[in-house]
């Protein structure tokens, strides 16, 4: 996931505005320092008032006075995180609930994480899934993710084992890649891709890309094998505040291969155009 919430940046911020307030240098430096000091040194506390007067060379380093660079990082913390909770409408008229969320819980290092994503239509049809992972730090911007997913909706159940990465590529494009294995020789992979533009310090558009393909046919849901769907999405959105931003977009979806053929058979488009409403929200 998904605005990119990465717990090592807020640790990272944290402890610079720790090391700012008692006047000392910013949490870069110290940490560029960090190899060189002397944990052997016995811990005293500073007098009221006092800085340290080594520049993090000698013995005197910021590990003598309690401060480490990566204290908070076994903090345990929660949140929950809707990017999307709105309305849609398509161009054929049909209305529809949409919802892309996700709560975690757990530390910058190990975290428990579900996520939920799907559409309610007007009509009676629907489809979701719900994720869950053990999420897993490998570098300072990148997750590893092993858990499970149930696919629900129109058509059967289905169930899969699920193996991710996500983080933050150059130029903070925000992207995630998941690939699921289930019964009966089942596969699939799916891909999101999304960037944060400022238009201003509280509007904000949002590109956003997904695909997803599979292994193999699966009619009773819909799903051809191969490239099934493709979407690209823009929202605008306002932040009143940094926990709630009402948006607008519009999305574009496209059907593939033997997918598109399914679709045509159930006399549904092969591509799709919609409006959109909704409100970002977390806590």
């Amino acid at each position: 996931m998904r605005t990119s919430f990465s717990p090592f940046r807020h640790a990272a911020l944290a402890t610079a505005l720790l090391a700012v307030l008692a006047g000392q240098p910013a949490h870069g430096q110290a940490m560029g320092e960090h190899a060189g000091m002397d944990h052997g040194a016995p811990a005293t506390a500073p007098s009221v008032g006092s800085l340290p007067s080594s520049d993090g060379a000698g013995p005197r380093g910021y590990d003598s006075y309690g401060i480490h660079p990566h204290m908070m990082d076994n903090t345990a913390s929660s949140r929950l995180l809707f990017d999307k909770f709105g309305w849609s409408r398509d161009r054929d008229g049909q209305n529809a609930l949409q919802w892309d969320g996700r709560f975690w819980w757990g530390t910058a290092t190990d975290r428990l994480v579900l996520k939920s994503k799907g559409e309610r239509e007007s009509g009676g049809g629907s489809s979701a899934k719900v994720e869950a992972f053990w999420s897993h730090a490998i570098s300072p911007f990148w997750d590893l993710q092993i858990g499970a997913r149930r696919d629900f909706g129109s058509g059967p159940k289905r169930n899969w084992a699920a193996f991710g990465i996500e983080g933050v590529l150059p130029y903070n494009i925000e992207f995630e890649t998941t690939a699921y294995a289930g019964p009966s020789g089942r596969t699939a992979l799916a891909m999101k891709a999304e960037y944060d533009l400022l238009l201003t310090q509280r509007l904000i558009l949002t590109p956003e890309i997904e695909a997803s393909a599979y292994g193999r046919n699966d009619p009773e849901r819909g799903i051809g094998a191969g490239l099934s769907s493709g979407s690209l999405s823009l929202r605008l959105r306002y932040e009143a505040t940094r926990q709630f931003a009402p948006y607008v977009g519009v999305s574009f979806e496209r059907k593939f291969g033997r997918t598109a053929d399914y679709a045509s058979t159930a006399g549904q488009g092969r591509s799709q155009a919609a409006v959109l409403a909704g409100v970002r929200f977390w806590f």
